[in-house]
């Protein structure tokens, strides 16, 4: 991210949950959304053991943690923060500046209607063009932020990082799962009892989708080492 930024390449950021993972299992167009972003991070504990079983050694980045450890990290960055309610973007601008004084934080827009109306997109991309920040924070939940990283990644040389639910973190409007529960692969859970008729179906049948993924790709594998043998 920091050579993305400091070398004003354009791009996106993507995270990998089991959620999204499954998504991009039954839908091509997001699976190719996916793989041309620039990084695409583990962003759940579940996929994080999913890749260690094929032999990879990877560690958890949730985007959440990625954005607050380099708003510490890089104090003279300038960011500019997209999505979210009405009014919850400049909620959770005052938040970050509370938490790291001095840091710049250079547009807000709240994003409503999803999909983002042309008209807004425009106006947004405008204003990121003209207030030059060095990253751009896309909370537009899975996939649409996603979508939307990849419609306008070509127009800007800022990198963009989708970082899902934060902005209701930030601005109170949920609650962020223990340490424990995170470590344990269950974070899903704990959103899903303070969010459960949106999450339900989600959670029910893209986690399952993912499940059923990992193993059939596991026993594929299996099956394909025992016969070359």
């Amino acid at each position: 991210l920091r050579q993305l930024s400091e070398r004003q390449l354009s791009g996106y950021v993507s995270c990998a949950n089991a959620y999204s993972v499954g998504l991009a299992e039954k839908d091509p167009e997001f699976l190719e959304i996916l793989n041309a972003a620039k990084i695409v991070t583990a962003d759940g504990v579940p996929v994080v053991w999913a890749l260690r079983l094929f032999g990879h050694d990877n560690e958890r980045v949730h985007n959440d943690d990625l954005m607050l450890s380099t708003c510490k990290r890089f104090p003279d960055w300038r960011h500019f923060l997209v999505g979210g309610r009405d009014g919850q973007p400049e909620q959770v601008a005052k938040v970050l500046r509370e938490r790291f004084p001095g840091i710049t934080i250079v547009g807000c827009r709240s994003t409503p209607l999803r999909p983002v109306p042309a008209d807004d997109t425009e106006s947004i991309v405008h204003q990121i063009e003209e207030s030059r920040p060095d990253v751009v924070w896309a909370a537009l939940g899975t996939p649409q932020q996603d979508y939307w990283m990849q419609f306008v990644a070509h127009r800007l040389n800022v990198p963009l990082v989708g970082c899902g639910s934060l902005f209701d973190l930030l601005s109170g409007h949920t609650q962020a799962a223990p340490e424990w529960m995170k470590r344990a692969g269950l974070q899903w859970l704990y959103r899903l009892i303070q969010e459960p008729k949106r999450l339900a179906y989600r959670y029910g049948y893209y986690n399952t989708r993912f499940i059923v993924g990992v193993t059939r790709q596991y026993l594929r594998i299996k099956t394909t080492k025992k016969t070359v043998i």
